[in-house]
This record gives structure tokens, C-alpha cells and sequence, in this order.
């Protein structure tokens, strides 16, 4: 019932209490953990026996082969023998111990079992959620059966929200799929305990350091369900402790009142997240506020990119990355000349003669509007400015 290498964690915090050799016997009286690691794998006759009658024993000096002098006691499982915990000792003040020994062995076997249990159980949630997310299911019926089952209520009304931890590329570089692993686990620690007060608000990852949040949301007031998601959003963001080499990306999809309404929701928060860009700290975007992002993902590849070859004619330009950058920049701050120049660290002349050179080679002045839209699609369908665009829009 209990593995060897949670047997010998529990071996390990009673040998912190007691400084005596203790070992702990499975079902079938074997060793499977102790502080004398050369005894692990061998059958102790002593554990047998105490198997056999449930009751303690105390045990001589080699009164079975290789035995020591000890004591050893059942431990309890729901009301059945599950192991022998042993200590070998004589001594009476060790002896007077041993029956505290076995209440707390038997306390960290519970602790220990129920964490398993919990886990088996999320990870049925967790499956169970994405198949729902996924529209993996035939009748409606049957979902709401198993969401039942395991203590969910699909028939909900939810907005599904996509929420991304945005790292520095630069932190990513040189980590081990360890520290990676670790690293997703805390956080979703961190959103389990900011979603925990309403067991019917789900999270599962679903990609690295990419989450999916179910929240249920009442009403009919679409401003009213809008403030009240932003301010969960807000109060989820609060939760997790800040830093500088990530910015938090959140993507909501529409309300649906339906169980078939979540994967839609799910892939409308998906896109719009993929929408936000990291350059606040928190960015928020709603799928039902994309008007013409919506409208441009539908222009073929062909015509975009013929557009944007003749729009921003880059091979004109000495540094066309440098020139991508800035444009992306200045739309960023909504064409202000002073806060470009303060982000960029230059003087508000320079950029205006780096936007007038603009004007020269292009044909097209940034910060005439019209003219300025012509640019700001061409940076857009630029297929090398996908990074720009996450760092400056």
C-alpha cells in the first residue's frame, strides 16, 4: 500500500526524534525502509508474527536469525494492519516511546496516502477538464455524469481565460527541465490558491508556464461580468509574488451560459491572449474587444507579405531590425515624439530625423495618420516582427 521511498521519508523524520535504528516492514513482514540501509529487502521474522497476531512484540537478541533486540508494532490503516514499525532498543525510556512512535508513524502514513489520493483525483479533474475544453465528448448527458462524479458542476455558466507568464528569453536560457518543471508547478500552486475559495472555479496548465482558468460568472450585464472578471484577474495577479523578469499575459474569452460553450470560450481566450503584449505588468484582453486583429488574420499570406514588401521597402535601410523596432515603438506610444525619445534614450530630434528618413525611403510619414496606418499594418504582417510586436504593442 505505501512505497519504499515513503516508508523511508517517514523512517527518516522518526530517526530525527529518536536516535535508534528503526525499520518499517510491509504486509509481507519485508523491510522496505530503514536507517540501517543493509537490512532493506530482508523478511523480518518478528514483523510476521506481529502481522499475524496484531498485536506488539518484543524481540531478543538474535531470537531469529540475524534479529536484534527491539520492539516492534502494528501499524494502522483504516482499521487494518498495513505494516510493523520496529526500533531497535531496550532501553525503558525507549520502550515507553514506541507506542507514540507508532501513532505518529501512523499519522504520516495517513498525511502521505491522502496526498496520494488528491493526487490521483486532480489528475482525473485535470483530464476531465481538458477533454471538456477540447469539445472530446459525443452527449451532453454523459459529461455532466462524470463532471458529478468528481464533484464538478459543468452546467455553469463560465468564461474560460487563458493566462500566460511571460518570461524574459533571457531567463529561459541554460535552466534544466527540472528547474522548468519546478517552476510550473509553484505558479500553478500560486493560481490554485488564488482560485481555492470556489471549488467550482477550475485551472489546469496547458502549456509551459500557460494556464487555463474556468471561472463561473453570473449575470446577463456584459459590463457588470467585465468588471467582475477584471477584478478577479486583478486579484489573482496580486497572489503572485512580483518580478521583474516576467510580465503576466491574460486572454478572456466570451460568456456562455452552455457546456458547449466552453471550448469556444477557451479558444477565443487563447487567441486573444496571444493578442496581449508584455509590456505592463499585468495585460489584459478581452476576446469580444479584437475588432481588427479579428479582421487582418484573415488576409492570405500571399497579399500580406507582397504587402508589406512594398510598404516599408526594409532592404532600403542599413538596419531594417533597428527600424522595425522603432516604428513598433512609436506606435506603442501612440506617436509621441517625447515618450519614443524617453524609451529609446535619445534626444526627440534624432528620432525625428530617424522618422523623416522614414518618410524619404518608404514614401510614408509616421506621423501623418493616414500614412501612418499603412506603416502600422505592414508592421504587422511583418513575419520577422512577431517578437517586436509581443515587446512594444
Amino acid at each position: 500500500m505505501i512505497s519504499g521511498k515513503k516508508s523511508q521519508y517517514i523512517v527518516k523524520e522518526l530517526s530525527k526524534i529518536i536516535s535508534r535504528n528503526i525499520n518499517f516492514m510491509n504486509d509481507e513482514g519485508i523491510i522496505i525502509a530503514s536507517t540501517d540501509q543493509s537490512r532493506i529487502g530482508l523478511v523480518h521474522e518478528g514483523a510476521l508474527i506481529v502481522l499475524k497476531t496484531k498485536k506488539k512484540l518484543l524481540v531478543k537478541e538474535n531470537q531469529f536469525p540475524g534479529s536484534k533486540a527491539g520492539i516492534n508494532l502494528p501499524v494502522y490503516f483504516e482499521n487494518r494492519v498495513i505494516g510493523v514499525i520496529g526500533i531497535t532498543a531496550i532501553e525503558p525510556e525507549i520502550l515507553k516511546m514506541a507506542e507514540i512512535i507508532r501513532k505518529m508513524t501512523e499519522i504520516l502514513i495517513k498525511e502521505q496516502l491522502i496526498d496520494e489520493r488528491n493526487e490521483i483525483v486532480n489528475q482525473s479533474r485535470e483530464v476531465f477538464i481538458r477533454d471538456w475544453l477540447e469539445g472530446r465528448w459525443k452527449e451532453d448527458k454523459v459529461l455532466s455524469s462524470k463532471g458529478w462524479m468528481i464533484g464538478l458542476n459543468v452546467n455553469l455558466p463560465r468564461v474560460a481565460i487563458t493566462v500566460h507568464i511571460h518570461y524574459d528569453s533571457d531567463i529561459q536560457q541554460g535552466r534544466t527541465s527540472f528547474d522548468l518543471q519546478r517552476e510550473q508547478n509553484l505558479y500553478k500552486g500560486y493560481l490554485h490558491e488564488a482560485v481555492k475559495f470556489n471549488d467550482q472555479d477550475l485551472i489546469i496548465p496547458v502549456g509551459f508556464m500557460k494556464f487555463a482558468l474556468l471561472i463561473t460568472c453570473q449575470g446577463s450585464n456584459e459590463e457588470k461580468r467585465k468588471e467582475f472578471i477584471t477584478h478577479k484577474i486583478q486579484y489573482i495577479h496580486r497572489q503572485i509574488p512580483k518580478s521583474d523578469h516576467f510580465t503576466i499575459l491574460v486572454g478572456i474569452g466570451g460568456y456562455y451560459d452552455s457546456i458547449r460553450g466552453v471550448p469556444i470560450s477557451y479558444l477565443e481566450s487563447e487567441k486573444a491572449e496571444s493578442y496581449a503584449s508584455p509590456t505592463d505588468e499585468l495585460n489584459i484582453v478581452f476576446y469580444d474587444e479584437l475588432r481588427l486583429e479579428l479582421l487582418l488574420d484573415s488576409v492570405p499570406n500571399e497579399r500580406s507579405a507582397n504587402f508589406v514588401r512594398r510598404t516599408l521597402n526594409l532592404e532600403a535601410f542599413s538596419d531594417p531590425k533597428e527600424i522595425v523596432e522603432m516604428l513598433s515603438l512609436f506606435f506603442a506610444c501612440n506617436q509621441s515624439i517625447n515618450k519614443t525619445a524617453e524609451r529609446l534614450f535619445i534626444h526627440k530630434n534624432t528620432l525625428q530625423y530617424r522618422l523623416i528618413k522614414i518618410k524619404e525611403i518608404t514614401g510614408y510619414d509616421p506621423r501623418v495618420f493616414e500614412e501612418a496606418v499603412l506603416l502600422y499594418l505592414a508592421l504587422y504582417f511583418n513575419p520577422e516582427n512577431d517578437e517586436t510586436k509581443n515587446r512594444y504593442e
